[in-house]
C-alpha cells in the first residue's frame, strides 16, 4: 500500500434528526484521484469540512500525517477586496511574486488580473485565483469542493489536465461528470449517510453498483424460490410422523435462507422535471442586429448580429469576463443595450435564471412559502406542492427555511420557483452550478423535450452535450457562429490550448528547450504551429461546407414543392426559404473568410 496521508476512523454528523455521515472511515494514500459523488444534500460538502477542520464531527476522527500538506478550496471561500491579487497570493503562500505571477499565467491571470484585487474579478476568475493560491503552497493533499464551478471551458480543460497529471492525492467533488471522468481514479459515494469506496472510476462504479443490484435481486428471487419451495414440504408433511423430523430440518433450513436474503433499500427519488410548454408558431425567436453590450461607457462586446429560431436550443460559449452574462442580460432586456437592438417576437414570455441563486432567497423563508411568492397569482397550491415535489422537496422538506438548504438545494428551489410559470423563452445563465450529476442531466432531458427556446450559458459538458443545438462564441469582443457539435468545438479550443502550451496542457519552463539554454528550433517550432493552424482552419472549412450543402438541398425542397405546386400558399415555406437565404449568405462569408486564412496562412 501507497504512503497514507490522511485517516478517517468512525466520522459521525448530524443536523437535528438528519444524519449525513454514520460511522464514516477511509485512508487516503500517495497518489490517490477520488471522486466523491452523491445526491445534493447527502453529505459531501459536510464530509469535506470536516476533513478541512472546517466543522467538528459528532463522533470519530480526523488524522493528518505529519508529512501531509493539505490544499483546499471551498466553495464559499471569501476573497478580500483591499489588496491586489498579487499580493493576496504571496501572502498566502509565502512565494515571491515572481512565482505568483508565472503560475497565474498558466491559468490565464495576467498582469491586469493579478494588480486587481480578487473581489473585482469575475466568479470564474476568482476561483482560478483559490486554485493558485491553494497551489502555491506544494500540497500533497487536496481537497476540492465543486471546484469547476464558475471556471469557463478553458480554465476547466486546463484544471483537467493538471488534475489528471497531478502527482499527488485529491478528493474532489463535482457535477460534470465528464470531469470526473477524464481525472478521477477511485470513486467514493455518500448516500443515506453511508460511504461505499470502489477502486475505478466513476462509469464504472455506477455499472458495478447496478450489476450488485441486479445481482442482490437475483439472489433474493433464488432464495425466495427455494424457500417456497421447502414450505411446500413443510405444509404437507410437518405433522406426519414419517416426515416430521425432516420437515423440522426444513423449517431450520427456511429459517436460514430468510436471514441470508439481503434488505434492498428502496431506490432514492430522482428530480422529475417536466416543463410546460405554451402553443408555439414557428418563426424567429429573436433578432440581434449591430448590439453592443456593457456597462455605462465601458464597452464589452459590440457589432453583435445574429438570429435563431423559436424552439432552438443555443449555448453561448467563451472564456470567463467576455461578457456571456452580459450578453444574456442584455437579449433578457435586463440591462440596456449601449448601441443596436435585440427583439423578440411579439408573444415571447422570458424566464431568466441567474447563476447567483441566492439572489431571490430570503433566509428566514421556507421552501414552500418561496414558491408559493414566486408562483404566478392563478396557480393553485396543489400545483406550487407538485413542482416542489418534481424538485424533491416533499414532507418535512418543505418546512426547512432557505438557509439551512445546501448549494445544490437552493439551486433546485430557484429552477422550481422559474418553472411554476409557462415561458416559451428560457434564458439560463449557469443553470448547473451546484446540481447534483442526476438533476442535472434531467434538467437537460427536460429542457430538450420542452418546445420553447432555449438560450444558456454553461461549462458542464455532459449537459451542454445534451442539449445545445446552435454554438455561438464570444470572442474578441463580438460573436460568432460556430459551425459543427460542441465536442468539435471542445476539441478545437483544446488543440489551440495546446499550440499555446508548446504541447502541454500547463505550460513550464523546463518544457521549453529554447528557454533552457539549448537554442531550440524556434523556426521548426513555429513551422508547426502554422501547420496546426492551417489543420484546424480546414476542419472548419469542411464543416462549414457540410453546413452549407445541407442548407442547399433544404432550400431546393422547398423551391421544387413551389414549383409543383404554383398555386400552394405557405407562409411558414416562404418564411423558412427567406431564412435559409440570410443563412446561405453569412456562412457563404464566413467560409470564404476561413478560405482567406487558409491561403494566408500557406503563404
Amino acid at each position: 500500500m501507497s504512503r497514507p496521508l490522511l485517516d478517517v476512523k468512525g466520522l459521525r454528523k448530524a443536523y437535528g434528526k438528519q444524519v449525513v455521515c454514520d460511522d464514516i472511515g477511509f485512508v487516503v494514500g500517495d497518489g490517490e484521484h477520488i471522486a466523491l459523488i452523491g445526491r445534493n444534500g447527502a453529505g459531501k460538502s459536510t464530509l469535506l469540512n470536516m476533513l478541512m477542520g472546517i466543522e467538528e464531527p459528532d463522533a470519530g476522527a480526523v488524522q493528518l500525517m505529519p508529512w501531509t500538506r493539505l490544499g483546499m478550496v471551498a466553495q464559499h471561500d471569501i476573497l478580500p477586496g483591499d489588496v491586489t491579487t498579487e499580493e493576496y497570493c504571496s501572502s498566502m503562500s509565502g512565494k515571491p511574486t515572481w512565482d505568483v505571477r508565472k503560475l497565474a499565467a498558466k491559468f490565464g491571470l495576467h498582469g491586469e488580473h493579478v494588480e486587481k484585487p480578487p473581489t473585482a474579478l469575475s466568479g470564474g476568475y476568482q476561483m482560478r485565483v483559490k486554485i493558485i493560491a491553494m497551489l502555491l503552497c506544494d500540497p500533497n493533499l487536496l481537497l476540492l469542493d465543486e471546484p469547476v464551478n464558475y471556471l469557463d471551458l478553458p480554465t476547466l480543460l486546463l484544471l483537467e489536465r493538471f488534475l489528471a497529471e497531478y502527482d499527488g492525492s485529491f478528493i474532489m467533488t463535482a457535477h460534470d461528470r465528464e470531469f470526473l471522468q477524464n481525472t478521477c481514479t477511485s470513486t467514493f459515494e455518500i448516500e443515506r449517510a453511508e460511504l461505499t469506496q470502489y477502486p475505478g472510476s466513476v462509469e464504472d462504479y455506477l455499472v458495478w453498483k447496478a450489476e450488485q443490484l441486479e445481482f442482490l435481486r437475483k439472489n433474493n428471487k433464488r432464495v425466495a424460490r427455494e424457500m417456497a419451495h421447502h414450505q411446500e414440504f413443510v405444509n404437507r408433511f410437518q405433522y406426519k410422523a414419517s416426515q416430521a423430523s425432516r420437515a423440522q430440518s426444513k423449517i431450520k433450513h427456511i429459517e436460514k435462507l430468510r436471514r441470508s436474503i439481503v434488505q434492498i433499500k428502496k431506490d432514492l427519488s430522482t428530480t422529475r422535471i417536466v416543463i410546460p410548454t405554451p402553443v408555439i408558431i414557428p418563426g424567429i425567436a429573436v433578432r440581434v442586429e449591430k448590439l453592443a453590450i456593457g456597462y455605462g461607457d465601458t464597452v464589452i462586446g459590440s457589432n453583435i448580429s445574429f438570429t435563431f429560431n423559436r424552439g432552438e436550443k443555443v449555448v453561448i460559449a467563451g472564456e470567463n469576463g467576455k461578457g456571456k452574462s452580459t450578453l444574456l442580460k442584455t437579449i433578457a432586456g435586463i440591462l440596456p443595450p449601449i448601441e443596436g437592438s435585440a427583439k423578440w417576437w411579439h408573444r415571447a414570455d422570458i424566464g431568466y435564471y441567474d447563476q447567483k441563486t441566492d439572489a431571490t432567497l430570503v433566509p428566514s423563508e421556507t421552501v414552500v412559502q418561496y414558491l408559493t411568492r414566486l408562483a404566478p397569482p392563478m396557480a393553485s397550491g396543489e400545483r406550487i406542492l407538485m413542482m416542489a415535489g418534481n424538485f424533491l422537496f416533499r414532507g418535512d422538506d418543505l418546512e426547512k427555511t432557505t438557509s439551512v438548504l445546501s448549494g445544490g438545494e437552493r439551486a433546485r428551489l430557484c429552477l422550481a420557483g422559474m418553472l411554476l410559470h409557462e415561458h416559451n423563452v428560457l434564458i439560463l445563465d449557469e443553470p448547473t452550478n451546484h446540481l447534483d450529476v442526476e438533476t442535472a442531466e434531467s434538467l437537460a432531458s427536460a429542457l430538450k423535450e420542452y418546445g420553447g427556446t432555449v438560450l444558456f450559458v454553461s461549462h458542464a459538458r455532459t449537459f451542454v452535450n445534451a442539449l445545445a443545438e446552435r454554438i455561438y462564441e464570444i470572442r474578441g469582443g463580438t460573436v460568432r457562429h460556430y459551425i459543427g457539435t460542441y465536442e468539435e468545438y471542445v476539441a478545437d479550443l483544446a488543440n489551440a490550448m495546446e499550440r499555446e502550451c508548446g504541447g502541454v496542457g500547463l505550460p513550464s519552463e523546463a518544457g521549453n528547450p529554447a528557454k533552457e539554454g539549448g537554442g531550440g528550433d524556434s523556426g521548426g517550432e513555429s513551422r508547426a504551429i502554422r501547420r496546426a493552424e492551417i489543420k484546424e482552419k480546414q476542419r472548419l472549412a469542411d464543416r462549414i461546407a457540410v453546413h452549407m450543402e445541407k442548407l442547399d438541398k433544404e432550400k431546393s425542397g422547398i423551391l421544387a414543392y413551389f414549383f409543383e405546386n404554383p398555386t400552394d400558399y405557405s407562409p411558414e415555406k416562404n418564411r423558412r426559404l427567406s431564412e435559409l437565404d440570410d443563412e446561405l449568405r453569412r456562412i457563404e462569408h464566413q467560409w470564404l473568410t476561413v478560405c482567406e486564412e487558409i491561403e494566408k496562412l500557406r503563404g
